[in-house]
């Protein structure tokens, strides 16, 4: 490790200076059950560098600590009245203000006399979840190798989560399809976060999301509590950070992810209101020209995104204004031969496809009293979808698929908070979204052009839900609920009940408990396909009813010292109420959501089922002295059932999955620091079923044996990446710079198998080789 020191000292020309470099730390501190600030509180910083600083929250719970030495540095908060709060091992920068907003929570008496439960900054934002869940801030999706500044690809780390595919950052969990994820942002659920993302779909090959105006954020893999709804596998519930309420602050980045500019500040000062805004756009064209392949073939992505935020705390209420976008295109030209690092089209087909994205909300914090608020949520999202794909042979030109569709939502989201007391607190709320759609896609089939969809409408989705937590003591807690959905589209509905509970055995130990019924609405483009008999057009999938799934899940946590935990959980899930074909066959709407292509099948029923069940296993040694780990290995089985009542695997049954990160950060001297970080996936390859040569060669096309739907898998996928980063602190700017070679050994992992029509025979295409990811950001 020493040899590599001296490099990086010449390579950015560094001179080592004695002098002290520093910053302010900032934030406030509120009840975690009521939202209301918590007057007096101790906030003490800790740190190696420098002796003990403290202060304490005026009126409004505001705090500011100036003069803090940067580096990593640890907190501590306490308050009369409250559990104590701690968090270590915290990035301070000498170019940015940090900016700490703590929750805290009121004690209770505690009759079996069991010890006082410490909350720390990997405890969760929603206090009502149970199990199967996560919290994740901006350093997290730095950290780790390979995630590409990606939240979903850093969310693919964590136990329950498959991450065998390297062209897109579909979030599959538990054998789930990724279509049953919920994306949700400062209270409003929206559409899929990803550049070139299908309609409908959760995910795609670049995310919109970006991670410099991310907030701390919860993910669940599974039993989430009521207030979540029209979703089955699992809820990112993401918040975006307010900007800094007392000096201009700037970004600039330029890596993978494309250029990126941001600023934040304060809008006024007296009232710390304050304003965010990034905006970036693609590289992907300089680094094609430098000999990069991220799997487009010669094709450049072309995209560019902006997020921001606006946020204006009044007397007693708040208010905040925020909204991302996003736009995408990308050609995919014809040729000669075929490109084995095309991974999205054939060489006979001219392809366009271009996607784009936005929301914008607002949400507004009504203080009732010191115990209830109403916090309502309101927006509107767009996601639309252009396609143009024609065939393309010698010198004759034929188009075969058309689509232009778009999707939008106005939405309110409320919800009202009652804390009747330390020990008991009431969730109430609604969620209205009116679904309008202009969808218009058609097919060439036998030389004429059929529509496939030709609708322009809206539609009502209406969400209610109640919960309850109880803390029956500062060890233990019990959350029930009810949550409530109809569809007015057909007049479907559905009523899911939930729980959850967890318990402290012991110091260092944890049993948790959760179970409930879920449900979800189809693609909104499956309700609308046509079927046509003549010239008659009618909408065989439109009375589909919700998909539904009931999971349970146990839970044991054992924290083995100080660093080190593990935590283990056993779950199973029936899904129930699938669209299947209303004749005999192997078609299920369960495989659907890991590409392209919009919902193609019509005639069907909610005659499906599924189950999902596994282990899972975690241990994790928590970021210290410049050292962390981060084991997760996942065992399980994913199989379905057709309307012909054979069981099969689902697409998404790899069986297993190990994933195996660890990173080193050494501290060179006050300024300059550099890290080290690596990462192993092991995963069962990806599912497949085989084509039929004979078929394919006779029809000049691709024919599959659909009896042997997801009979086959691909070999095992292995990917070792390793990551080096290097920060260094000025007196007001930070710089950091990063390498990332993502599958350092060149591994050849399956990616699909197709028949090619100009070989006429099956090719197999592995996804992306060696990869070399850079990152250079500075904030000042």
């Amino acid at each position: 490790m020493k040899t590599f020191i001296p490099f990086f000292i010449l390579l950015f020309g560094l001179q080592a200076e004695a002098q002290n470099l520093t910053q302010t730390i900032r934030g406030r501190i509120t009840d975690a059950q009521s939202a209301n600030p918590v007057v007096d509180a101790l906030i003490e910083i800790a740190d190696s560098n420098a002796t003990a600083l403290s202060t304490r929250s005026d009126s409004k719970g505001y705090y500011q600590l100036d003069n803090v030495p940067a580096g990593r540095i640890s907190i501590r908060v306490s308050a009369s009245g409250y559990q104590p709060y701690t968090a270590a091992n915290i990035i301070h920068q000498s170019g940015k203000e940090t900016v700490l907003n703590i929750d805290i929570y009121e004690s209770i008496t505690d009759i079996k006399g069991g010890g006082v439960k410490v909350k720390s900054k990997n405890s969760l934002n929603n206090s009502n979840i149970s199990i199967s869940a996560k919290a994740f801030d901006i350093e997290d999706t730095r950290r780790y190798a390979g995630s590409r500044n990606d939240p979903a690809r850093m969310a693919s780390n964590f136990a329950g989560v498959v991450g065998n595919n390297d062209s897109r950052n579909d979030i599959i969990i538990r054998g789930n399809s990724p279509q049953g994820l919920l994306w949700r942002m400062d209270g409003i659920d929206i559409p899929n976060p990803s550049h070139f993302g299908a309609m409908g779909a959760s995910g795609g090959p670049v995310t919109i999301l970006n991670n410099n105006v991310l907030a701390k954020s919860d993910f669940i893999t599974g039993a989430f509590p009521a207030m979540y709804g029209n979703a089955l596998s699992g809820v990112f519930d993401l918040q975006m950070r307010n900007g800094n309420t007392s000096k201009h602050e700037y970004t600039g980045q330029i890596g993978f992810n494309g250029f990126e500019a941001g600023a934040e500040g304060p809008l006024s000062r007296k009232n710390k209101s304050s304003y965010l805004i990034n905006y970036r756009y693609s590289t992907l064209a300089l680094l094609q020209k430098a000999g990069f392949n991220f799997g487009t073939g010669t094709a450049i992505p072309y995209y560019q995104d902006i997020s921001f935020k606006l946020h204006f705390p009044m007397k007693k209420n708040q208010l905040s204004i925020f909204g991302i976008g996003g736009k995408s295109n990308i050609h995919f030209e014809s040729s000669s031969s075929s490109d084995s690092t095309n991974l999205f089209s054939s060489a006979t087909q001219d392809l366009k496809y271009n996607t784009s994205m936005g929301v914008l909300g607002a949400t507004y914090t009504w203080f009732l009293n010191k115990s209830m608020y109403i916090r309502t949520s309101a927006g509107y999202t767009f996601t639309g979808v252009q396609t143009i794909a024609d065939s393309v042979g010698g010198n004759v030109r034929s188009a075969v698929y058309r689509d232009q569709s778009n999707a939008s939502k106005w939405l309110v989201n409320s919800l009202y908070n009652y804390k009747i007391s330390a020990s008991k607190q009431l969730n109430i709320g609604i969620n209205i979204q009116r679904l309008g759609f202009d969808f218009s896609d058609s097919v060439k089939i036998d030389n004429r052009f059929r529509s496939l969809r030709n609708n322009d409408g809206n539609t009502i989705l209406i969400q209610g839900f109640a919960s309850m937590k109880f803390r029956l003591s500062e060890t233990s807690n019990l959350v029930t609920g009810l949550h409530y959905q109809q569809l007015t589209l057909n007049q479907t509905e559905a009523i899911e009940p939930r729980i959850g509970f967890n318990k402290q055995l012991s110091k260092n130990k944890k049993i948790s408990l959760g179970t409930g019924l879920h449900s979800q609405i189809q693609n909104m483009q499956m309700y609308f396909l046509q079927t046509h008999n003549g010239s008659d057009i009618t909408y065989t999938n439109k009375a589909l009813d919700f998909t539904k799934s009931a999971h349970i899940i146990a839970g044991y946590d054992y924290r083995i010292n100080k660093r080190w935990q593990l935590k283990s959980e056993l779950y199973y899930q029936f899904v129930y109420q699938v669209p299947v074909t209303q004749y005999a066959s192997y078609y299920s709407a369960i495989n659907e959501g890991t590409d392209f292509n919009t919902p193609g099948t019509d005639s069907l029923v909610n005659d499906g089922t599924g189950t999902n069940y596994g282990i899972e296993l975690t241990i994790e040694r928590n970021f210290s002295k410049g050292f962390y780990m981060l084991n997760t290995l996942s065992l399980y089985e994913s199989k379905y059932t057709g309307s012909n009542k054979i069981e099969k695997n689902t697409a998404f049954n790899g069986r297993f999955i190990y994933n195996m990160l660890a990173g080193k950060e050494v501290k060179i001297d006050a300024k300059n620091t550099i890290a080290f970080d690596a990462k192993v996936a092991i995963a069962g390859g990806r599912r497949y079923t085989p084509i039929d040569l004979t078929n394919s060669q006779l029809r000049n096309r691709q024919v599959v044996f659909s009896e042997q739907s997801f009979d086959k898998q691909f070999n095992t996928y292995f990917r070792l990446d390793f990551k080096v980063t290097y920060r260094r602190s000025g007196k007001k700017i930070t710089q950091e710079w990063f390498l990332d070679i993502q599958n350092i050994t060149n591994h050849q992992n399956v990616f699909i198998q197709s028949y090619d029509v100009l070989k006429k025979s099956v090719v197999t295409q592995y996804q992306l080789g060696l990869f070399p990811n850079f990152n250079y950001r500075i904030n000042f």
